[in-house]
């Protein structure tokens, strides 16, 4: 099978990184379409660039040049499908942004498209007209959010358009296919395929040498209003109220950094939160190890990837109840699922947790058996290779089969890729 997975950005997201590896391991020739070449993977893949409409004016045009001449003799009819689209725009400055962004696919085959987000899929929307048939990615926000937003008001009728045209519609979770649904994607075409972690990766780590009293609290995440951190922060205020000594560690960066700044600071919590910002890996792994608890404030999500790396380190979690997080967490098995906006009930999820060791642990061991059991990368590979072969008839059976005894190969390997 050979895929191209379309307008990316490199180095890609975690989660997208461990499904590349995970579909070459089987046997998959992936392209990825992006403006940098990838780097860091432990098998080969191609690489279609699709460079960013920026640099000098003279570059850009010799670049844009190029690629028209390319399409022109190797691509043909796929010059005059890519042709219509472009001259929707007005300006001619952002005619030549979008020949930019189209040319590359012109002249080029695959057996099947793969857009791992929505906002791509629709900026790239010539490409459902080419002979390979496309898959879609509905993640969260991109569902939930996004097309509430009054900036955006074209995007709801974007989301439609590549529903429709789109082989089939992947959803990250049940809760991200029913709002999906809701804005016009036929049941019949999608499929349920969650995120997955490698738990050979995420594991609990030895138990902590210190016995200092403090309850430690780890939040990984984009810092933007969508995460809740306004919550999760008064939350922590609660608890040092009420005499436990806790620390909150949080993981990323993003657009509202001085706001979660300033809310630090407002609740003179300067002692026991820390902001570490992005973080390498290891980082990352090693104080989910250390951590006594994982706390998810968002507002709105699809399901979770952080979550489950915590649930692969044992630990318990206290999630609001928003996106497919039930899905995921058990309310009082794997940990607690609190209401949104509601900063007490998180603060008592993590206080009853505070107060008993031997819960969250035994929490812990259950989040770790979930993850073993429902959301290992094998099962996610398998998921998907059976996605992608279902809209691909013309593959013989045998394909299907070779496949799946390579990814049957993949239950015995022990290294994942886990980052660039």
């Amino acid at each position: 099978m050979r895929l191209l997975i379309a307008a990316i950005r490199w180095p890609a997201e975690t989660f997208l990184l461990r499904l590349i590896d995970g579909l070459v391991r089987a046997g998959v020739a992936v392209t990825v379409g992006s403006a940098n070449r990838p780097t860091g993977l432990a098998n080969r893949v191609d690489w279609l660039p699709m460079p960013a409409w920026e640099g000098n004016v003279p570059f850009r045009l010799a670049r844009l040049a190029r690629m028209a001449i390319r399409a022109r003799v190797c691509g043909t009819d796929d010059f005059s499908i890519i042709r219509p689209f472009v001259h929707r725009s007005q300006e001619f400055s952002e005619r030549l942004r979008v020949w930019n962004q189209l040319l590359p696919y012109a002249g080029r085959r695959w057996d099947l498209i793969y857009f791992p987000w929505n906002s791509a899929a629709i900026a790239h929307l010539p490409a459902f007209d080419l002979p390979a048939p496309v898959v879609v990615s509905c993640r969260g926000t991109q569902v939930s959010v996004a097309p509430h937003n009054p900036e955006r008001a074209g995007l709801l009728e974007g989301l439609r358009a590549t529903f429709e045209r789109a082989a089939a519609v992947h959803c990250v979770s049940e809760a991200t296919l029913k709002e999906a649904c809701h804005l016009g994607l036929f049941p019949a075409k999608a499929r349920v395929i969650r995120p997955a972690v490698d738990p050979e990766v995420f594991c609990p780590g030895c138990a902590r040498a210190d016995k200092d009293g403090i309850f430690r609290v780890v939040m990984t995440g984009t810092l933007s209003w969508r995460k809740g951190y306004e919550w999760a922060l008064s939350a922590v205020r609660l608890l040092k109220d009420r005499g436990v000594q806790v620390q909150l560690d949080i993981i990323g960066d993003g657009p509202d950094r001085q706001r979660v700044l300033y809310t630090v600071q407002d609740l003179e919590l300067q002692r026991c939160v820390r902001l570490h910002g992005q973080c390498a890996a290891a980082a990352v792994l090693r104080l989910l190890q250390q951590a006594d608890a994982f706390l998810l404030s968002s507002l709105s999500e699809g399901l979770s990837n952080a979550v489950l790396e915590a649930m692969a380190c044992g630990i318990p979690v206290v999630t609001t109840d928003c996106g497919g997080m039930r899905e995921a967490v058990t309310d009082g098995v794997e940990g607690f699922v609190v209401p949104v906006r509601n900063a007490e009930a998180i603060a008592r999820a993590l206080h009853i947790l505070a107060g008993n060791r031997g819960l969250g642990e035994g929490m812990g061991r259950a989040g770790r058996a979930r993850i073993e059991r429902e959301f290992g990368l094998v099962q996610q590979v398998e998921r998907w290779l059976g996605l992608f072969h279902s809209v691909l008839p013309e593959i013989k059976a045998e394909a299907a089969i070779t496949a799946g005894s390579a990814v049957a190969g993949l239950r015995t390997g022990k290294h994942w890729i886990l980052d660039a």
